[in-house]
C-alpha cells in the first residue's frame, strides 16, 4: 500500500470499531444499518490479504549478495589457470571465454553472472587433467562449484519476492478500492443523523477523518 492507502486502511479499522460499538443507533436508519453492515466483512477480506502479502525481501537481498560476492572472489582463482592453459596450446575460444577482468564479472547482472561463470565451469571440466598442475584438482573444483550453486540459487529469488509482494499490493489495493466504496455508500444515509442523532454523525465523522487528518 502507498501512504493514501495506508491512511485509508488507517481510517476503516477505526470505523469498524466505531459501527460495531454504535450499530443500535445506526439501526435507526434501515438503509444506513444495511450499508454498514457490508463494511465489516470487506475489512475482513482487506486484512487476510494485508497479511498473507510477502513483504520482507531484505534477508533474501543479503544472501543473494552475501553469495555474489564469494563467487565473484573465486572466479579468479578459476580464470587465472585456464588463461594460462589457452595461451600455452593456442586456444582462441577457450582465450576469450577466460579473458574476464574482475571489473567486467562485477558489472555482470545475476542472470548474466550465473551463465558466463556456469560457461567457464564446463570449460574447467573439459580441462580437468590440464587443471591438476595448478592445484585446481577435483575437490578444489567442487568447492568452485559449490559456490556457483550458492549464487545461482539465488538469482530471480528476490525479484521473484517483490513480484509476489507487488501481487499482493494490487490485490490489497483491489479489496481497499471496494471497500472505500461501501464506506462512501454509508456516508449518504449517514447524513440523516446530522438531525436524529449529531453525536453519533459527529463521531462518524471523526473516525471518517482519521484517512485525511492522521
Amino acid at each position: 500500500m502507498d501512504a493514501r492507502e495506508d491512511k485509508q486502511y488507517a481510517m476503516t479499522t477505526v470505523l469498524v470499531a466505531f459501527i460495531a460499538e454504535n450499530a443500535a443507533a445506526i439501526g435507526a436508519s434501515e438503509v444506513a444499518a444495511a450499508e454498514a453492515a457490508d463494511i465489516a466483512p470487506a475489512y475482513q477480506r482487506l486484512t487476510t490479504a494485508v497479511g498473507a502479502a510477502p513483504l520482507n525481501t531484505k534477508p533474501t537481498t543479503e544472501q543473494a549478495t552475501t553469495a555474489r560476492a564469494a563467487l565473484l572472489g573465486a572466479l579468479p582463482a578459476l580464470l587465472g589457470p585456464l588463461r594460462s592453459i589457452a595461451t600455452k596450446t593456442a586456444d582462441t575460444a577457450l582465450l576469450a571465454r577466460a579473458t574476464l577482468s574482475k571489473g567486467q564479472l562485477r558489472k555482470m547482472k545475476p542472470e548474466e553472472l550465473r551463465d558466463v561463470s556456469k560457461a567457464l565451469f564446463d570449460a574447467a571440466d573439459a580441462q580437468a587433467a590440464a587443471l591438476l598442475p595448478y592445484a585446481l584438482t577435483a575437490p578444489v573444483l567442487a568447492q568452485l562449484r559449490a559456490l556457483h550453486a550458492a549464487f545461482a540459487a539465488t538469482v530471480r529469488s528476490t525479484s521473484v519476492l517483490i513480484d509476489q509482494r507487488s501481487q499482493g499490493n494490487e490485490t490489497t489495493s483491489e479489496l481497499l478500492r471496494a471497500l472505500m466504496q461501501q464506506v462512501y455508500e454509508l456516508d449518504k444515509p449517514m447524513e440523516v443523523f446530522r438531525l436524529l442523532n449529531p453525536a453519533l454523525f459527529g463521531g462518524y465523522q471523526r473516525a471518517r477523518r482519521v484517512g485525511s487528518a492522521g
